[in-house]
């Protein structure tokens, strides 16, 4: 079978099918060939089955029964034919089924792997290799048939019931002409996709398992106009075949060719209003933040699988914005990877503008430009770093509870050592282990926290997996604070166990201060289960060995002065103010020849900071609590006294925290600041207010993004990229709204050539499919295939 082209006979397509072609003249006896990907794609097997007589090409002998299920899988780069647990036949480059007949009845019905969905083709069925582990089907099937699974999977059979015959037939000749022009060009093998245009196999026969009534409006379509084509006439006076580009909408305003794929066709050389389309409005939303407040800037690495940006989720945007988004943040890398091929992921932090520029013929998009700030996390021999502005790196140390988050802290003491001892506090009421830094640093410890009556598990693994063997344990606290049943449980698993516990958390902290040895210089500071006094100081004491009295209630005790009197101590340094500790403790130490000095502030925040300013630490580094949840930082004293940082309390809401509060604490690290507890300890609003004086955040990288219809260019690739189906069209505006930019646009599809609700309209209004066709394309005739094939 041959097309005659400009005098020139050019081979068309594969021929025939084997047995023939029913119910299609000679003039049109020849083959469409179709890959089957838009239901079918490419797996590693498929199922079929015959409902009529087939037989297999490579082999003619293996015959293949009707209504028996068959499969073909990949073994080793082959293909392999099974009936059930019998292999037919194996190490196949393709697997050919063919009807002994070309027949209605002898259809074949298509099954992917693990589905029970049926995709019933007439024809051939070939299954070939697609790279060395996936198969491609592909039909083949005479022209006119295909164009019966054509019809209805473009247009609605059902308008034939509703004025949309004329429409029907129109669209009938556009597929044949886009077909047939293609064929005429040498593509010797389409798609079943809007790439060529949609095709569904055989559904269009009462044999088909997807028939439905309506079908016999198209069928009637293809009957109708069989063999009819649009053709041109071409410059040098021949004629040529017209490629009948279709779409579903185009919004009231054709499209031309140039303008959205830059390339000219003399039949589609108007652009005019299209009073009959019916105008599809559709948007698409672009928040303007794009990552919610919790993302914590200066630890990302504590949200960055796990938080997308908030146009990924469609419960705020809706699912087309959301799979554009995702479309566009892949390009966005890609474009980031170019210039830097050590990018491994971004994230994009805001939309700050988009804009357009229109063509002055049609009002539809000619350009379209986005700005937009993102961050990057780098990947440099497997090894991922995050791209932070200049300034002090910055690291959160927390757990899903405070005895997971004192691991983490204990974990970052250590490093990969083991620790050589550890230091157990009470982690509910923890004032008995206030004054435990100092006991910790003297012997390499971490401060690590349990429950009264039982071991937390992850306290458990730690004292298996990163503690000495047979170290020694120090209990802060009674039974009543850590009972009987942790000791045990600690002695079993081959620890030794030196519980300090005194009457009172007062007289604990004395039997602290014993253990350390060191009594001449002490730090006295309040046992208030809400006073954060004792860690602002923790780490300065801890550095320099001086023991951290526990004072309670109005006076002196008694068992306080004894200790200090006979361990010599002549200096100490009171900590707070005097509602934390009386100014008549200050009187009876003078009265004991013990010199005194106070440090405090006006709120615990203030505390903290004139600690650090009086007792300053030589470190480079900072360790930050919550001043009014300070449990986490507990265990974090002792990291801050092992790199001899300073620990700093701060209030948790940052508007607390007033500008010379900040500039202090810009003087207090250099290198590195680590945050002690999770979100509901340290705020990210936190973290982000004093990063300025404190860490460093994510660096913020500003991209500006255009596509612009251009020789090498065109919007259809901005259309790709965001998914046709949800970028609908080129028509659209942006509207700037508060919070979001909105697409919102009319059409569906590239607007060129017929609008199939246009078609539909013009239909009802009595237009014929000629009229209709030769709105849409200019200067063509409707001509019979016979006069072109041979």
């Amino acid at each position: 079978m041959r097309i005659l082209l400009n005098g020139l006979a050019m081979l068309l397509f594969i021929g025939v099918l084997a047995g023939g072609a029913a119910n299609v003249s000679a003039a049109d006896d020849f083959t469409v060939k179709v890959r089957l990907t838009n239901s079918l794609g490419t797996n590693s097997s498929y199922d079929f089955v015959p409902q009529g007589s087939s037989q297999l090409k490579e082999d003619k002998t293996v015959k293949l029964d009707k209504g028996t299920r068959y499969q073909v899988h990949v073994s080793s780069g082959k293909l392999v034919l099974k009936k059930g647990g019998q292999t037919l036949k194996s190490g196949l480059n393709t697997v050919t089924i063919e009807p002994s007949v070309y027949s209605k009845a002898n259809n074949i019905h298509l099954y992917k792997p693990g589905s029970q969905s049926v995709y019933p083709y007439l024809g051939t069925i070939l299954f070939r290799m697609s790279g060395t582990t996936k198969i491609q089907p592909v039909n083949s099937l005479p022209f006119e048939d295909y164009l019966k699974g054509v019809v209805p999977s473009e247009s609605p059979a059902s308008w034939g019931a509703s004025g949309g015959m004329e429409s029907l037939k129109a669209q009938a000749i556009a597929a044949r002409s886009y077909v047939f022009s293609k064929m005429s060009q040498s593509t010797l093998e389409i798609d079943d996709t809007t790439t060529f245009q949609v095709y569904k196999g055989f559904m269009w026969d009462p044999l088909s398992p997807h028939y439905t009534s309506a079908y016999e409006y198209t069928n009637r379509a293809v009957d109708e106009t069989q063999g009819q084509i649009l053709t041109y006439k071409k410059a040098d006076g021949q004629k040529g075949f017209v490629t009948a580009y279709f779409s579903s909408s185009n919004g009231g305003q054709t499209e031309l060719p140039e303008q959205y794929w830059s390339g000219k066709l003399p039949y589609l050389s108007t652009t005019q209003k299209d009073e009959f389309d019916t105008k599809s409005l559709w948007k698409l939303n672009w928040l303007k933040n794009q990552l919610p407040a919790t993302a914590d800037l200066m630890a990302p690495a504590t949200w960055w699988n796990t938080t997308g940006e908030l146009n990924l989720n469609s419960a705020l945007v809706g699912e087309q914005s959301k799979n554009a988004f995702t479309n566009f943040k892949k390009d966005l890398l890609k474009k980031a990877k170019d210039q830097d091929s050590t990018v491994e992921s971004i994230k994009i932090a805001s939309i700050n503008n988009i804009q357009t520029e229109n063509f002055a013929n049609t009002g539809k998009v000619q350009s379209i430009t986005l700005e937009m700030d993102y961050y990057i996390r780098t990947s440099n021999n497997g090894a991922l770093s995050f791209d932070m502005a200049a300034g002090a790196a910055s690291k959160t140390l927390a757990g899903k509870s405070r005895y997971d988050t004192a691991i983490e802290i204990a974990k970052e003491l250590v490093g990969a050592e083991k620790a050589p001892a550890i230091v157990l506090g009470r982690g509910d009421i923890p004032a008995d282990a206030l004054a435990g830094t100092v006991l910790a640093h003297k012997y390499g410890a971490p401060i690590l926290l349990t429950k009264s009556d039982a071991l937390p598990s992850s306290v458990e693994e730690f004292l298996e997996k990163q503690t000495v063997q047979g170290a020694t344990i120090y209990l802060l606290g009674g039974k009543l604070a850590i009972s009987e049943n942790v000791e045990e449980a600690l002695i079993e698993k081959g620890f030794n166990i030196k519980r300090l516990a005194g009457k009172s958390r007062s007289d604990t902290s004395l039997l602290i201060a014993q253990e350390i040895g060191q009594t001449h210089t002490v730090l006295m500071a309040t046992g208030n289960d809400n006073s954060s006094d004792a860690l602002s100081a923790s780490a300065y004491a801890a550095v320099h060995q001086l023991p951290i009295l526990i004072h309670t209630g109005k006076k002196l005790s008694d068992n306080t002065a004894a200790f200090m009197e006979q361990g010599g101590t002549e200096k100490a340094l009171i900590i707070g103010g005097n509602e934390a500790i009386p100014e008549n403790t200050a009187d009876a130490l003078n009265a004991l020849n013990i010199h005194s000095d106070r440090i405090s502030g006006k709120t615990r925040v203030d505390t903290s900071l004139e600690i650090n300013r009086l007792l300053p630490m030589n470190g480079k580094n900072l360790v930050v609590g919550n001043a009014h949840s300070f449990v986490d930082a507990l265990a974090g004293s002792v990291l801050a006294a092992k790199t001899s940082s300073p620990i700093l309390m701060l209030h948790p809401d940052p508007t607390r925290l007033p500008a010379e509060h900040m500039e202090q604490i810009s003087q207090l690290t250099k290198d590195q600041a680590y945050y002690l507890g999770g979100e509901s300890v340290i705020p990210s609003a936190l973290k982000t207010a004093s990063n300025e004086y404190i860490g460093s955040s994510l660096k913020k990288h500003q991209a500006v993004v255009t596509y612009k219809t251009g020789e090498k260019v065109s919007m259809t690739t901005f259309r790709t990229l965001m998914g046709a189906a949800n970028l609908k069209s080129v028509d659209f505006d942006i509207v700037d709204a508060p919070d979001r930019f909105v697409m919102d646009g009319s059409g569906f599809g590239h607007g060129i050539g017929m609008s199939q609700w246009g078609s539909y309209y013009r239909s009802k209004a009595g237009h014929s499919a000629e009229q209709i066709l030769n709105f849409y394309y200019q200067n063509v005739s409707i001509e019979h295939t016979s006069q072109f094939v041979k």
